[in-house]
């Protein structure tokens, strides 16, 4: 009997477990809504109105303007890399649009659930990539443009943390299943499988909680950026060019860490170091 009582009591404990855990994943991916401003959507209009006729540059005052204001949205970013690329088409670039319009793409993929978006985001990223390497390949530099994915960001973005939290579910259900099935078997082979649910249940719950943890703590703490200057120079603790390593291409994704009014350290391909403040366009969360 008190065995009976023992696993009916860990199969609530692990009930209780499962229903705190989905409400922190779920509770973590709300996005929180910015403070509006009484002439935000006017200002919106108005900045897609002036993207869809033609007028980048207005169109990029008006996007900015939201982004001063709180307005975090992956429609506005992508609108914002748009009018970016569509200042740099109508010959009327400056200096970083191009970094600034993979920003904006970033962003939105970052920011959006919704496949459609995503995959815009996407195709325009890889048509503004490929110009700027293009154009490094044109003045014989290296035409690596990423550092590639952080072990972070991959382990965050494989699923989501509601779903992670599903399969912690799942595998809590079986754990409790199999506890139960061990303690009331009646036959050994009965016990066998009963033993061997729980022990499979129980790993599978122990790596989950990690990833959903890690993938919590990542969200919260991971900040990147994009390069918006074109050749930035890598330096060193004494804010000083490190040697022998090629210029890091507009447009490449970095790590970010201390961030001061005038340096900021990020982490490359090349490995660590710092980058002037004005060179790195950090990515809204």
């Amino acid at each position: 009997m008190r065995s009976r009582h023992a696993a009916l009591g860990l199969a609530i404990a692990c009930a209780l477990c499962i229903i705190s855990v989905a409400h922190a994943a779920r509770a973590a991916e709300v996005p929180l809504q910015p403070s509006q401003e009484s002439d935000a959507d006017a200002l919106f209009r108005g900045a897609t109105d002036a993207l869809a006729s033609g007028r980048p540059v207005d169109a990029i005052a008006g996007y900015e303007a939201l982004g001063d204001r709180g307005m975090t949205n992956a429609v506005i970013s992508y609108n914002r890399g748009l009018a970016y690329a569509a200042r740099v088409r109508a010959h009327a670039e400056q200096a970083g649009d191009l970094g600034r319009a993979t920003a904006g793409f970033e962003e939105a993929r970052d920011l959006s659930h919704d496949k459609t978006l995503v995959a815009d985001a996407s195709k325009a990223l890889t048509e503004v990539r490929a110009e700027i390497a293009r154009r490094r390949a044109h003045a014989g530099d290296p035409i690596e443009l990423e550092h590639g994915t952080s072990f972070g960001r991959s382990v965050a973005g494989l699923l989501g943390e509601n779903a992670w939290a599903m399969v912690m579910a799942f595998s809590s259900i079986a754990l409790s299943i199999g506890i139960a099935v061990r303690v009331l078997g009646k036959t050994p082979r009965g016990k066998v499988k009963g033993t061997t649910t729980a022990v499979i249940a129980s790993a599978i719950l122990i790596v989950t909680s990690f990833l959903v943890l890690f993938a919590q703590s990542t969200r919260k703490s991971l900040r990147e950026g994009v390069i918006i200057t074109p050749h930035a120079r890598l330096l060193d603790d004494r804010h000083i060019a490190k040697s022998g390593l090629p210029a890091l291409p507009e447009g490449a994704r970095v790590r970010l860490f201390d961030h001061g009014p005038e340096f900021v350290r990020v982490e490359t391909s090349a490995g660590q170091g710092y980058l002037p403040a004005a060179s790195v366009l950090p990515l809204q969360r």
